[in-house]
């Protein structure tokens, strides 16, 4: 456009040049007349060029204005499809949540319980992917639950197998020590180290019989009669170590079941074993035996220093059955009693609770219910049964009391039976009671001391107090 026009302004100058150059009149007329159609096309051209700029102008600003509106719509666009992804992501991330989430508290409590397991809910925002990997996490999860059952399963039967070789042993040695104490029931020696040695292979039972019964077995023994809870505690207390410290008073008529015999004397030692490892050694165990309208009380005092409030919940926890406690939970110094307390109080529907005791120390009481309590003829009604074999104890004099135990109460010495102090006494071999006959026999003083030949034939009697036909006993050895 600027060159056209300097064109033609070249063009209107030329023409004014020539007219001024030009001599005549008709030739200055028709360069002026030249130059003014030239200013005249100059300035029409101008006219036209100018508004063809402002058009093509205008519609470089329509573009431009049409591009940032199409720039503006694809920011808007891009905005709102982030806005989408972001929402839809973050739906999907709940669902992914809630899909574990009900793994979480839903299935697996399932799968270690060994319910049903419920299926993850179908959710659309859930894909196939994530839902097979949240099922995957399940089958593994189940799988190696599976294999620790599996090891646990093999533990236990191993324990089992062991405690069991342990209880056999046991009363083998029982039986040996005590075939030798009726050989040599003459010997005082011989009869007071087979009592010990006898003493010492309870406990080896008792504590095999803990693990087994832990495990899930049967404790081992079978009664076959009712038993008086009183020697139901005086055979527990043959299982445990200060047997010497227990001291049982009560109702004389009440026991319990046979089929629950075994479970009550078990459960019982375990308990006097912590009541007299927790008193200090020079003081004795009450036990109390009475009955309730619910059944039947055992209560159980020691004179220790209690527990804190914590610990004592604790033991309580245990011992009421409300907290099982396996093997893996016993600690590297297994403590068995309390949780074997709390297992028969499981099985068999007892009632047990620990709590301060009037000596300072605890008090455990353990309920008996109705349903395998009895009633049976006190020690006075059974006076008049045939004698035992052995009736060394209705003419030897009257044992005198106990002397206080020292700090180890079971190693006591052996007493001269020139003294006129007769050994301990014990109950028979395995934990049975010692027959109701002796026991309610009043002592006869005798006018002479007796001599070491007595004492000995009265220690063989007492040590094979279960094969004097006299009371119940349990009918297998484990």
């Amino acid at each position: 456009m600027w060159l056209a026009t300097f064109f033609f302004t070249v063009l209107a100058g030329a023409a004014a040049v020539g007219a001024a150059v030009l001599d005549t009149d008709r030739q200055r007329w028709a360069a002026t007349g030249l130059a003014a159609a030239a200013a005249g096309l100059t300035l029409v051209l101008l006219a036209v060029l100018r508004r063809r700029q402002r058009a093509a102008r205008a519609a470089l600003d329509a573009r431009e204005r049409e591009f940032e509106r199409q720039v503006r719509s694809h920011q808007h666009q891009l905005v709102e499809r982030e806005t989408q992804w972001r929402e839809r992501d973050e739906a999907r991330s709940a669902a992914v949540e809630r899909a574990l989430e009900h793994l979480l508290r839903v299935r697996l409590p399932a799968v270690l319980a060994g319910s049903p397991v419920p299926s993850t809910p179908r959710d659309p925002l859930l894909d196939d992917r994530t839902a097979g990997l949240v099922d995957g996490i399940l089958a593994e999860a189940t799988s190696a639950l599976k294999r620790s059952d599996e090891r646990e399963e093999s533990l236990r039967l191993a324990v089992v197998a062991l405690s069991r070789r342990v209880q056999t042993a046991a009363h083998s040695i029982q039986e040996q020590v005590s075939l030798m104490a009726e050989r040599h029931q003459h010997d005082p020696d011989v009869v007071e180290s087979s009592m010990r040695v006898d003493h010492a292979a309870a406990q080896q039972a008792r504590h095999a019989q803990s693990l087994a019964v832990l495990c899930g077995e049967w404790p081992g023994q079978q009664w076959q009669e009712p038993l008086a809870m009183v020697d139901v505690v005086r055979a527990a207390s043959a299982r445990i170590l200060a047997y010497q410290r227990v001291e049982v008073s009560g109702d004389q008529d009440v026991a319990v079941a046979a089929e629950v015999v075994e479970p009550v004397i078990h459960l019982v030692a375990e308990l006097l074993a912590n009541a007299t490892q927790s008193s200090p050694p020079a003081t004795s165990v009450p036990v109390t035996v009475r009955r309730v309208q619910r059944g039947a009380v055992i209560e159980i005092d020691d004179g220790g220093i209690g527990m804190d409030d914590h610990r004592l919940e604790q033991a309580r926890e245990t011992v009421s059955g409300r907290r099982a406690v396996g093997l893996g939970e016993l600690g590297e110094i297994p403590q068995t009693g309390l949780a074997v307390v709390g297992h028969y109080v499981r099985r068999h529907g007892f009632r047990a609770d620990l709590s301060e005791s009037p000596y300072g120390g605890l008090r455990a009481v353990v309920l008996i219910p109705s349903k395998v309590v009895e009633t049976v003829d006190p020690p006075e009604a059974v006076v008049m049964r045939p004698p035992v074999a052995v009736a060394a104890p209705a003419v030897a004099p009257e044992p005198a009391a106990e002397p206080e135990p020292g700090p180890r109460p079971v190693e006591a010495e052996p007493v001269d039976p020139a003294s006129g102090v007769t050994l301990p006494r014990r109950r028979s071999r395995r934990g049975e009671a010692v027959s109701a006959a002796p026991e309610a026999a009043e002592p006869v003083v005798s006018a002479s001391e007796p001599t070491p030949e007595q004492a000995g034939s009265w220690m063989g009697a007492f040590l094979s107090g279960g094969q004097t036909g006299t009371g119940p006993g349990p009918e297998g050895s484990h």
